[in-house]
This record gives C-alpha cells, sequence and structure tokens, in this order.
C-alpha cells in the first residue's frame, strides 16, 4: 500500500511506527464475542493482532466487550468496564473532531426499558472498532470517514502487519 493513498491519521501511525518512537498498546472493542454474521472476520482480525503481539511489534492488545450500548444513567455505567467504555467513547470521539473525521459506526441511540417505563440515550460502538495508543496518547481510531474514504479495522491491521513484516525483514524483531 502506498502511503500517498492513506488519510492522514494512518501516515502519522505509519511514521511512529517506522521511527519506533515508544511501543504501540492496541484495544480491540466488540459488541459481541460471538456475533451472528461477523465471527469469521472478527476472529481474523484479533487472531492477526494477536500475532503482531507474540512477536513483540505491539506491546498489548487488550480485547472489551461494549454489548449493544452503555448508557450513563445505569448501574452498569458505574463499574469499571463501565467507565473505561464510556471514556473510551469520549476520548475517541474528541479524537475524530480535533482531526476533522467522522468516527463508524459510534452512534447515540435511544433505549426503552420496559421496566422502568423511560427511555435514556446509550452509547453504542460498532461491531468491532481498534484503538492505536503510545505514550498514553490515542493515535488512531478505526472505522473512520475521511474525505468520502473509509478507514477499516482490516485496513489498519495491514498496516501494523506489513510494519511487522518489515521490521523482520530488517531482522530488528526480538
Amino acid at each position: 500500500m502506498e502511503t500517498r493513498q492513506w488519510s492522514e491519521p494512518v501516515i502519522v501511525l505509519n511514521d511512529r511506527l517506522n521511527g519506533r518512537h515508544s511501543p504501540i498498546r492496541v484495544e480491540v472493542f466488540v459488541r459481541s464475542l460471538a456475533p451472528d454474521t461477523a465471527r469469521p472476520q472478527q476472529d481474523n482480525l484479533i487472531q492477526r493482532l494477536q500475532n503482531i503481539e507474540t512477536k513483540g511489534d505491539i506491546e498489548s492488545v487488550d480485547l472489551y466487550v461494549t454489548g449493544g450500548c452503555i448508557c450513563e444513567s445505569t448501574a452498569a455505567a458505574s463499574t469499571d468496564t463501565g467507565q473505561l467504555l464510556l471514556n473510551r467513547f469520549k476520548r475517541f470521539e474528541a479524537w475524530a473532531d480535533d482531526l476533522g473525521v467522522e468516527l463508524v459506526g459510534f452512534r447515540d441511540r435511544c433505549v426503552d426499558s420496559a421496566m422502568s417505563m423511560t427511555t435514556m440515550t446509550g452509547h453504542q460502538f460498532p461491531r468491532i472498532a481498534v484503538a492505536v495508543f503510545s505514550n498514553g496518547d490515542l493515535d488512531l481510531v478505526t472505522p473512520f470517514v475521511e474525505s468520502d474514504t473509509q478507514h477499516t479495522v482490516a485496513e489498519l491491521v495491514a498496516v501494523l502487519e506489513s510494519h511487522s513484516e518489515s521490521v523482520d525483514e530488517r531482522g530488528l524483531s526480538a
């Protein structure tokens, strides 16, 4: 893949990987561990990321199950996992706003509670999303759209694999 076809966030990530300034950490967000339609693709992407981690080219790959949505006013939102998901959702939105890109599949939706007879707003993650961090900074979130071009989780994984293979070819991998 030629860098001129990549978006600005992917170019920045690629430059950071080539410079090896600091190890990167990857977070994977899935709605379900057993999705009906996307299981083979989800399993494949997670396995590919874990392979890169095993080679030592990613510091860690952390997997989070988001469920259908997370509502801020629920007891689940006050748990450690709930707080992490809410914080990530807001951080991802801020990242997209700062770069002028649009996140794909991240949305707010109304949820009706049959028990309390109320409607509340919940934050929904896409079926699968991947975020890349270095030095605690958020470098990239996929999927996103920039200038009518969608950048997918698969594209990000391919960039990470390409970098990992180039490190192997240079004999720099552990």
